[in-house]
Formats: structure tokens, C-alpha cells, sequence
């Protein structure tokens, strides 16, 4: 146990606060200081996690506040968030960040098994620039941080640019299953895990994958957590508002999906699932919009994928049986996995997908692909089912199933909920908090 609380430092390409319109020209700002309506906490993914954790980290006096390190153009490069967190924000021009795009979405390409390409010099030194930046800001101004723990692969560089200087803990958050990467890719991620002190990784088959591989460090898995009091069970109003805004009947069935749009993410397997099923009562609602990535026309590739959707709805003549949201705020959304009758979490491949258990807090039964990291979770039968990713055919059986048998959903809902504990941040505490100590002690 440390004997003192840390000043942790959390590197993350997402930041933690998205500005309205661009913020760069000031240097330092307070958050208490500008308009609630020029900036919103970032959704999704990594950040609501990290928060979640640097909430619970302070209230179990581990760290004494922190500072969150992250890309981000139109913000100042200074935020003071509260008193216990600053955002530090950097900017790359526009030559390095097309670079350093391209060379993260070969990896990331790699990873999910979607391309075998290798990366070009050039794409490389735009990776490799972001990194660099991010460690001289820190080396040159940030000496008394204790630790560093650094979110996912587009920073694998900076364990070892940081060096001597800190200990770090990197976390790795996609999946990790060497055999189908390429060789000069797999050695890059290996030798840039090994860069840091300590590793993280999210389910025990990445775990696994490190072994296989042969990774030399030191290696632990802790699965992704939320804090469940931020997720509260919505007011009959509010649930009344929900089902007049999206037309929802009593007597409709609703299958669930909460995603950005990316192919990554199968929705089409679902909408060719509920196709199968002959029954206008059973509706699909996605939720979800696009990546911030964009193609050489200016469309978003969440646009496209959402166009291509919307192609497929119609061609099966199901207009009036898939609900596109789009965004959805957190007010509907807990609206949303309440109203729910069945969640599914379709992708092809999935580092683990949190959304799955904030459907488990609302009792909402399940069904996740084996793509999924989340899928190691689910007992089928018992809190869920489980399906091959990318056999709409296989999963339209298992809607089926939950449809025709509201006793089975609510038992498994119960059950589901039960496990969702394993995703809580009280439940991630006691290990995080061993690892630093060990990792600081180490150093």
C-alpha cells in the first residue's frame, strides 16, 4: 500500500472536455469561467471510464488530484477542470495529424483483422511526432507527477520516451490476438507495451494473446469499469417522453443497440437478423453516431456507414421497424436500456464494449458476439447468450428465443445485473491500487 496519495498523470488521445467551436487561441482557461454551452464532456469510450476512476481514486485518498494529457486542436492548452484536475491539450499541424491519422488506422486496421498493411516512413514520423510532443510537454514541465498510466495504442511510444523519468502503467483497451497481425506490426506493439513498467489489459484473452506473444513485462488484466450511481433509473415521465419521441407502442418489442456507426460494429448483421424475423411488433433502435474520421470527399465514414444502413432497411422494407437516433443524450439513453426488452452487441471485433453492462444495470438481457471482449462475461443461459460473430442467422434464432419467452428475459435480466458488479469501479479499486503501489515501489 503507498504510503502517501500520488499526482497521477492519464495520457489519452480522446480528451476530456470538447469545445463548440475553437478554444485555441487562449492559453489557459477555467472551466468555471466559460459558458456551459461552449463545451461538453466527451462520451463514450475511454474518458467516462477514467473519470469514473479518478472519482473513486480520490475518495479512497489514493491520488491528490491529477492531470489529463490528450490531442486536442481547438482547445487552450491549459484547462483548470476543478482543483483536483487539469487538462493539458496539445495540437499537431496539419501535415503531421493526416500522418499520424493514417498511421493509427493501419494499426488499428491490424488489430481488428480488417488489412494486413504495413506503414510507410512517412506515416510513421506522424505517429511518432504526436508521441514526442506529448513527452516533451510532460518532461519539460510536468516533473512532479508520481505516475503515469496512458490509454491505448496511439501512444505506445511514450512508456519509452518517458524512460527514466516516471513509472508508467500503459493500458491497453482493443483487442490483442497476435497471430493475426502482421509480423512487423506485432513486433512494433510488443516492443512499445515493453517501453512501459506495467501493462493492463482488458480481458483474460488478451492476457493470453501477451503470453503467446511473448511478452517480456510485466502483465495484468482488469476489465473495464463504470460508476453505477451515475446511472439512474429514468422517471415514468421521462419514459413516457422517450416512447412519444421515437414512436415506440406498449406492446412492441425493442432490440437495443448503442454504437458508433462503423462497420466495425455489424449493425447490418442485426438489421439482417431482425429481417428474418416476421413480426412488425419486433423493432431495432440504434443508437449512435459517426467517427470524427473523414474520407477524401469530406463524408464522414460514420455517414456512409450509416447511409449504407439506411440502404439495407429499405431494401428489406423495414422503414417503420428501425429507429436511427443518432446522438442520444444521457437522460434518453437511461431511458433507452429501461424501455429495452433485449441488447445486442453484434461487432466483429470488440476490445471489450461497456455498453453491454450499462444494459445489465437496467436488468436488460443480452446477447453479445464472441467479437466481443464482454462476451467472456456471459454464462449462456444464465445472464445472456452468446453468437458467432457474423452469423445474423445464428443471432436472429437467439432474438427469437427472448422474444417468445418474456419468463427467460427476466431471469436472465436478473442474473445480468448481478454480474454487472465485475465492471464496477469498486470492484476495479483494490487491484488498480496494488499496481501502482508495486509499480512505484519498483521504479
Amino acid at each position: 500500500m503507498m504510503a502517501r496519495r500520488i499526482k497521477l498523470g492519464i495520457v489519452s488521445q480522446t480528451p476530456v472536455i470538447r469545445f463548440t467551436k475553437s478554444m485555441r487561441t487562449a492559453d489557459s482557461i477555467r472551466l468555471s469561467d466559460i459558458d456551459r454551452s461552449t463545451y461538453m464532456y466527451t462520451v463514450g469510450g475511454v474518458t467516462p471510464m477514467v473519470m469514473s476512476q479518478l472519482k473513486g481514486l480520490l475518495n479512497e485518498k489514493v491520488i491528490s488530484g491529477a492531470v489529463w494529457f490528450s490531442l486536442n486542436q481547438d482547445a487552450p492548452s491549459h484547462i483548470s477542470i476543478s482543483r483536483l484536475l487539469d487538462a493539458i491539450n496539445i495540437s499537431l499541424s496539419p501535415e503531421s495529424r493526416s500522418d499520424y491519422a493514417n498511421f493509427k488506422q493501419i494499426l488499428w486496421d491490424n488489430v481488428h483483422n480488417i488489412s494486413s498493411r504495413n506503414f510507410s516512413t512517412r506515416e510513421y514520423l506522424g505517429y511518432f511526432r504526436y508521441n514526442s510532443k506529448l513527452a516533451r510537454t510532460i518532461l519539460q514541465d510536468y516533473g512532479k507527477i508520481d505516475l503515469f498510466e496512458i490509454h491505448d495504442f496511439q501512444q505506445l511510444l511514450l512508456g519509452a520516451m518517458l524512460g527514466p523519468s516516471f513509472p508508467t502503467v500503459f493500458r491497453w483497451h482493443i483487442p490483442f490476438i497476435p497471430e493475426i497481425l502482421n509480423p512487423k506490426i506485432r513486433k512494433f506493439i510488443i516492443n512499445g507495451m515493453e517501453g512501459n513498467d506495467a501493462i493492463i489489459v482488458s480481458t483474460r484473452r488478451n492476457l493470453e494473446g501477451l503470453i503467446r506473444s511473448g511478452f517480456k513485462g510485466k502483465a495484468y488484466q482488469i476489465y473495464p469499469h463504470l460508476d453505477p450511481s451515475i446511472f439512474k433509473r429514468p422517471t415514468r415521465s421521462e419514459l413516457e417522453e422517450f416512447v412519444d419521441k421515437y414512436g415506440i407502442n406498449k406492446d412492441d418489442f425493442v432490440v437495443l443497440n448503442v454504437a458508433r456507426m462503423d462497420s466495425m460494429k455489424s449493425q447490418d448483421d442485426l438489421i439482417k437478423s431482425i429481417s428474418l424475423i416476421n413480426d412488425k411488433k419486433v423493432k431495432l433502435m440504434l443508437v449512435g453516431n459517426g467517427s470524427f474520421t473523414s474520407n477524401s470527399l469530406g463524408l464522414s465514414k460514420g455517414g456512409e456507414w450509416k447511409a449504407y444502413l439506411e440502404g439495407l432497411v429499405k431494401k428489406f422494407g423495414m422503414e417503420n421497424r428501425v429507429i436511427f437516433t443518432g446522438y442520444m443524450s444521457s437522460e434518453h439513453l437511461r431511458s433507452a436500456y429501461e424501455r429495452a426488452d433485449l441488447f445486442v452487441l453484434p461487432s466483429r471485433s470488440e476490445g471489450f464494449g461497456l455498453v453491454a453492462v450499462e444494459a445489465w444495470l437496467y436488468d436488460t438481457p443480452t446477447i453479445i458476439s464472441n467479437g466481443a471482449g464482454v462476451s467472456e462475461l456471459v454464462v449462456k443461459g444464465l445472464n445472456g447468450d452468446t453468437y458467432k460473430s457474423g452469423d445474423y442467422k445464428e443471432l436472429s434464432v437467439h432474438i427469437k428465443r427472448f422474444y417468445r419467452h418474456s419468463q427467460l428475459r427476466e431471469e436472465i435480466g436478473i442474473n445480468a445485473h448481478r454480474m454487472a458488479r465485475s465492471c464496477f469501479i469498486s470492484t476495479a479499486l483494490p487491484a488498480l491500487k496494488s499496481i501502482y503501489a508495486k509499480t512505484i515501489a519498483d521504479f
